[in-house]
């Protein structure tokens, strides 16, 4: 979701962030280019399709609730399914939760991933507190929502009313959520490896077990042995989130939070720790800047399965102070383009004609990994079949 940028009297040199959603109608009529109002709903709801300086996509989207007819579930509290309307199906989904309250918590992301093509659903939780030990709703019950959520999506595959029906790709599958929920998605990647991926935004995790953790912290710890899977898992933290978790009076965030996440997440598994300098415990609330940008590439990545995105997740942007990964990108190119068994000038031909003529019968080769077909590419195949 965009974020609007009111400026206070210049005096005072402050700013505030605001929501479309949390402006009346006259406010959203003064902020017309990124917001309208929607009288059915009574509420300001941001443009879809993102703006031109804008994180979102290109793609126009809408969503669905249980009052339209989706599936609704015992295992999580309310839900907000946004898909794309003009993109290219079928569609890869990734279920999101916010730490505590309702669907509405994270909806922001799950616009800005519609916006790029996929189905986002945000589910609710039914915990209202802010305690994290001896909650009736736990990390588990967090990952089990999630889980419970893909079921709500699949159907909706076959439902007959669905604009969705057909159209999703029943097998691609990613979880997502923030703080204690971001746990809960680390929690889910346990009890399920048909995931693709998980994005974890500042999680904190900690598993029930009463024969290795202390009856301190009600028997609620994380150990090395807790987070031993193999899905790939992208871990977004800041780098002040520490001290502002952390206390002498209370330490139990200490083995919690992003980073021994990371630790413990085996070497074998594929997974990135990206720390944003500067930020706490909501560095990746919002999608924004780098983290959001890097969040649509591990998906590209990973649910899309585009290897042209990987060189550019194992760079370090500047707006890190810590990242580690365990991604490798060494992968081949096939250069035989026409696919006749022969490496030569009529596989640059094939290129320049898709180039010029936009052929759909060509898969080009984006081989300087730009994301993008363009004369570059031509002229690094040109000095390939040069050098052969």
């Amino acid at each position: 979701m965009k974020i609007l940028i009111i400026i206070a009297p210049i005096m005072f040199l402050n700013y505030l962030n605001a929501e479309c959603s949390d402006l009346d109608s006259t406010q959203c009529v003064e902020w017309a280019q990124y917001c309208e109002w929607d009288e059915e709903s009574g509420m300001c709801t941001e443009i879809g399709g993102g703006g031109e300086n804008s994180v979102f996509g290109p793609h126009e989207y809408s969503y669905l609730t249980e009052s339209d007819g989706i599936r609704s579930s015992d295992l999580y509290n309310g839900t907000l399914l946004y898909y794309p309307l003009d993109a290219n199906p079928p569609y890869s989904s990734i279920i999101i939760m916010d730490a505590f309250g309702d669907e509405y918590g994270l909806e922001s992301w799950a616009q800005f991933y519609a916006s790029h093509g996929f189905i986002a659903m945000t589910i609710g939780n039914f915990d209202r507190s802010v305690t994290d030990f001896g909650s009736s709703w736990d990390y588990a019950d967090r990952a089990i929502g999630l889980l419970d959520a893909i079921e709500t999506i699949k159907e909706e595959h076959t439902r007959t009313s669905s604009p969705l029906i057909g159209i999703i790709d029943t097998n691609n599958f990613a979880v997502s959520g923030y703080s204690t929920s971001g746990g809960g998605a680390h929690t889910a990647v346990t009890m399920d490896s048909t995931l693709k991926t998980a994005v974890l935004l500042n999680p904190a995790v900690a598993f029930l077990d009463s024969l290795n953790c202390p009856a301190e912290t009600m028997f609620y710890c994380l150990i090395e042995e807790h987070l031993d899977h193999n899905v790939p898992v992208l871990i977004f933290a800041g780098e002040n989130e520490f001290n502002e978790m952390v206390s002498e009076d209370d330490s139990a965030y200490v083995n919690m939070w992003a980073l021994p996440q990371y630790e413990y997440v085996p070497e074998t598994t594929e997974k990135l720790y990206f720390e944003s300098s500067g930020e706490g415990h909501g560095s990746s609330v919002y999608p924004s800047g780098d983290v959001a940008l890097f969040a649509l590439y591990w998906l590209n990545y990973y649910l899309l399965e585009d290897d042209s995105f990987c060189d550019i997740l194992i760079e370090a942007p500047e707006s890190t102070s810590q990242f580690m990964t365990t991604l490798s990108c060494d992968f081949s190119i096939s250069y035989d383009v026409n696919n006749d068994g022969l490496i030569n000038s009529s596989d640059l031909t094939s290129l320049m004609i898709y180039i010029l003529y936009e052929s759909g019968s060509l898969n080009p080769l984006d081989l300087n990994f730009d994301q993008s077909f363009d004369i570059l590419d031509i002229l690094i195949f040109a000095d390939y079949l040069e050098n052969l």
